[in-house]
């Protein structure tokens, strides 16, 4: 919990002044694309851990 919970603080800390930099350079379009790139890396990291989730998982019941 406590690792979500920081990732949401440390995202939305660092969102605000990229967007706002986007948006002072007159790039509105950038946040929707920078919002979609942000989304894609958490469905890609997240499918990843599984991954590495799913591949431990005979091992582990095996030993037990």
């Amino acid at each position: 919990y406590g690792t979500v919970y920081s990732g949401l603080d440390i995202g939305f800390a660092l969102a605000a002044p990229v967007f706002g930099a986007i948006l002072d350079h007159g790039m509105p379009r950038g946040v929707f694309a920078g919002s979609a790139a942000a989304l894609m890396l958490g469905i890609t990291s997240a499918g990843l851990v599984g991954l590495g989730l799913a591949r431990r998982a005979p091992v582990a019941a095996a030993a037990a």
